[in-house]
C-alpha cells in the first residue's frame, strides 16, 4: 500500500460535509430543536471562499454553511462553521474564536450586517473529548466578580466514537450514514474488510458513484492492508460497487508510485546521477506494468514515452520467458 497522506481525515470531511445533502442532513438530525425552530434550513447553502486568514488556514477544515433566520423583518443570516478534528484539542475556543473574529472584522469592513455563527466541531479521534467551557481555561480560584470580564461562547460537539453503530443506522437514510460508520471504524479496518454491508449499505445506486469513490479512497488511504484482503474485500463488495473499488484501489496505487518515483528523481537530481533517474523510470515502469496498468496511466503520471514502455515490457517479457535473468535490483 502507499504510504499514508498527512490529512487523509480533513479531506474525507472536506469531500463529504462539503456536500450540501450531507450538511443539511447531519444540521437536521443533530441540531437541537429551538435552534432549527428559527432557521429556514432547505435554504441552506455553502458559502464559496471563507473569511479564514492565510495564518489560520492550517487550522480549519474550511466548510462553512449559511442560512436565513426566520421571523425577522429584515433578512438575516445564520452561519455554521463546520471544523473536524481527529485529535483532541485542549483550547478549541480560541481556534473557532479567531475564525469568528475574522468573519465579523470582513463584514464589518463589507459594511455587511454581522452574523451569527454556529461552530460544530465534529470530532472522530480515539481519545474521548471532554468538553470545557471557555472560562474553565482559567484559574478556578479567581474572584467570581472577574467573570463577566472573561470571554464565554459555546460550540456544538459530535463525539463520532460515542455513537454506537445502531444509532447511525436509526438515522434518516442518507450518506451521512456512511460518512459516520467510517470515520468511526477508520481506526479498525478489519472491522471495515469483514462488515462491508454495514459500512457501504445504501450505497449500490449508480446516483452514489462519486461519493463511493470518497469513502473507498479515505479507507485505502488509511488501511494498512496487505493487498491479497483488498483484493478479497473488493470482490465481496456489491457489484454496482465492486468496479469503483478496483479502480480507486489502483489509482492510489498508482499515485503513491508516482510520489516515490517523483523523490527518487529529485535524489537523483540532487546527487547529480541522470542515470539514477532513468532506473528509477525503469523500476516504477517494471512495477506498474506488473500492475497491470494501461499504457496512458504510465505516460500520465511518469512522464515517459511510450517507446520507452516498450523497451520495458520487452526486457520484462523475456524475464519471464528465462531468456533473461529476472531482475533483482529491489532485493
Amino acid at each position: 500500500m502507499p504510504k499514508k497522506p498527512s490529512k487523509p481525515h480533513d479531506e474525507f470531511f472536506k469531500a463529504t460535509f462539503g456536500r450540501l445533502d450531507i450538511a443539511l442532513e447531519y444540521l437536521q438530525q443533530m441540531l437541537p430543536k429551538d435552534i432549527q425552530d428559527h432557521l429556514n434550513l432547505s435554504a441552506l447553502e455553502r458559502i464559496n471562499g471563507s473569511f479564514v486568514s492565510p495564518q489560520l488556514k492550517e487550522y480549519f477544515s474550511d466548510v462553512v454553511y449559511q442560512c436565513p433566520i426566520v421571523g425577522l423583518k429584515k433578512q438575516s443570516f445564520l452561519a455554521f462553521i463546520l471544523e473536524h478534528k481527529s485529535d483532541v484539542v485542549t483550547h478549541p475556543h480560541f481556534q473557532l474564536l479567531r475564525y469568528m473574529l475574522d468573519t465579523w472584522e470582513d463584514q464589518l469592513k463589507n459594511k455587511k450586517a454581522l452574523t451569527p455563527i454556529i461552530p460544530i466541531v465534529l470530532y472522530q479521534g480515539k481519545k474521548k473529548w471532554i468538553k470545557r467551557d471557555l472560562y474553565a481555561y482559567f484559574d478556578k480560584k479567581l474572584p467570581v466578580s472577574f467573570r463577566p470580564f472573561c470571554p464565554n461562547f459555546d460550540f456544538f460537539l459530535t463525539d463520532i466514537q460515542t455513537l454506537s453503530d445502531e444509532q447511525i443506522l436509526e438515522l434518516n437514510k442518507g450518506l451521512l450514514i456512511n460518512t459516520l460508520l467510517m470515520m468511526k471504524h477508520i481506526w479498525e479496518p478489519e472491522f471495515v474488510l469483514k462488515n462491508p454491508d454495514l459500512i457501504f449499505i445504501h450505497l449500490e445506486d449508480e446516483q452514489y458513484s462519486d461519493f463511493q469513490i470518497s469513502i473507498l479512497a479515505y479507507f485505502f488511504k488509511n488501511a494498512d492492508i496487505a493487498e491479497e484482503k483488498v483484493q478479497t474485500f473488493i470482490k465481496a463488495l456489491p457489484i454496482a460497487i465492486n468496479k469503483n473499488a478496483m479502480s480507486t484501489y489502483d489509482m492510489i496505487v498508482a499515485k503513491g508510485v508516482a510520489k516515490g518515483v517523483a523523490k527518487g528523481i529529485v535524489q537523483g537530481r540532487e546527487e547529480g546521477r541522470e542515470e539514477g533517474r532513468e532506473e528509477i523510470l525503469i523500476q516504477a515502469t517494471r512495477e506498474m506494468l506488473l500492475k497491470g496498468f494501461d499504457y496512458n496511466v504510465i505516460i500520465g503520471i511518469l512522464h515517459v514515452e511510450s517507446e520507452f514502455i516498450d523497451g520495458v515490457r520487452e526486457t520484462l517479457l523475456l524475464e519471464q520467458e528465462g531468456l533473461l535473468p529476472e531482475d533483482t535490483s529491489n532485493d
